[in-house]
């Protein structure tokens, strides 16, 4: 099933055909005594696999190929919108996957029963990783006491997100940065003036960045704190805290004239009367809101430039993963219940497979060209299936 997904046919029914039509070719590696099982068969076998031990398979796998000690670790939930049981009213169910951020490749996946559960299952995922020098990041619902503990008793560090779920250490974050940022300005504006809290600005820095992304502009305004006396819980609950930062988003959608010019208002037009094709922005910490305000904590002191390279890096998983998988695996229409754990797996043997192959192989930007490149020379197959594949180290 993984080769069938790696030519580009996503679904089970499908896979199983193209392993059908091509069962002599497949034959010269594998047995096949009994032909291709049917999809009835395959829809069983799957559903009797333990999706635990295929998850540990699958590290195993990853792990012969690429060392996470020294990496950027990125660890986020998914849902399965399709899996949903809604006869009997179940929860959309979840799955965590963990992604290393330089080559994209998928490192773990870890079944969860909803959402609220992430918080119990990042640390299970963690004790399975080795993290020892890496940076972990993860979104503001993995900002607790005991997962930044484990990270640095475990040898890694982190750069976590603050949302209004910690509305206390928010709205600290919120204040102490506008204050900051007010003097950090009015500091350069008058030359030689002697700034009111000297220790403060020694310790501030600020970054800006632009960049057209997906047909819109974004700019990132980004500022850091090497210090965590900013926040009232950083002496107790959160000890390993040493750096506080705070990132604003701004995504304003591109727009463009009848010839086709790019017409998309600056940022100061933006934020002030909004665009034709959105409303004028409301800043929040939502993730779909088009200026995003978040704080971060970290336990290392870093530049307003590197914190930046994180927080952007982090979405990576949205991009490179995420998205991916529901809009060329198909991944949110797959109807798999029982079975959905062990189908998420196959993709991800397929995704990185691809992924694999498009940083060492063929010069393809997108999984749909990589899977072209699959189904049009079965060498490729050969060589990442059935040959073994060369470690990063």
């Amino acid at each position: 099933m993984v080769v069938g997904f790696l030519v580009g046919r996503t679904t089970l029914r499908r896979c199983l055909k193209w392993c059908e039509r091509n069962l002599g070719w497949l034959r010269a590696f594998i047995a096949l005594e009994n032909g291709i099982a049917s999809p009835p068969t395959a829809c069983r076998l799957l559903c009797l696999v333990d999706a635990y031990l295929l998850a540990m398979a699958f590290m195993g796998w990853v792990g012969e190929i690429l060392r996470t000690r020294g990496a950027h670790i990125v660890i986020d939930g998914k849902a399965l919108k399709a899996a949903i049981e809604k006869a009997k009213g179940g929860k959309t169910p979840m799955i965590m996957n963990t992604l290393d951020a330089a080559t994209g490749l998928v490192v773990a996946q870890l079944p969860i029963l909803d959402k609220e559960c992430e918080i119990t299952a990042i640390p299970g995922l963690l004790g399975l990783l080795d993290i020892r020098g890496s940076t972990v990041t993860i979104d503001a619902i993995g900002t607790q006491t005991g997962i930044m503990r484990q990270i640095v008793e475990a040898g890694g560090h982190f750069v976590l997100t603050v949302k209004k779920n910690q509305p206390l250490a928010y709205e600290e974050i919120m204040r102490f940065f506008r204050d900051a940022s007010a003097e950090h300005a009015n500091w350069h504006r008058r030359a030689g003036r002697k700034p009111k809290r000297p220790e403060t600005l020694e310790k501030y820095d600020e970054a800006s960045s632009f960049e057209r992304n997906r047909d819109r502009h974004e700019y990132r305004h980004c500022k850091i704190f090497n210090d965590s006396s900013a926040l009232s819980k950083a002496g107790e609950e959160w000890a390993f805290v040493k750096s506080v930062g705070h990132v604003r988003q701004v995504r304003i959608p591109m727009e463009r004239d009848a010839e086709g010019n790019d017409v998309t208002p600056d940022l100061e037009t933006f934020l002030r009367q909004g665009s034709r094709r959105c409303r004028k922005p409301v800043s929040g910490d939502e993730r779909d809101r088009a200026a995003q305000e978040v704080g971060i904590v970290s336990d290392l002191n870093m530049t307003a430039k590197e914190m930046g390279a994180f927080k952007r890096n982090h979405w990576s998983i949205e991009n490179k993963l995420h998205h991916v998988l529901d809009s060329t695996f198909r991944e949110d229409r797959s109807p798999a219940r029982r079975s959905k754990n062990s189908m998420a797996l196959i993709r991800k043997f397929a995704y990185n497979i691809l992924r694999l192959a498009m940083i060492r192989g063929p010069t393809c930007k997108t999984m749909p060209e990589m899977m072209d490149c699959f189904a049009d020379d079965r060498s490729l197959v050969e060589e990442y299936v059935f040959s073994g594949i060369a470690s990063f180290y």
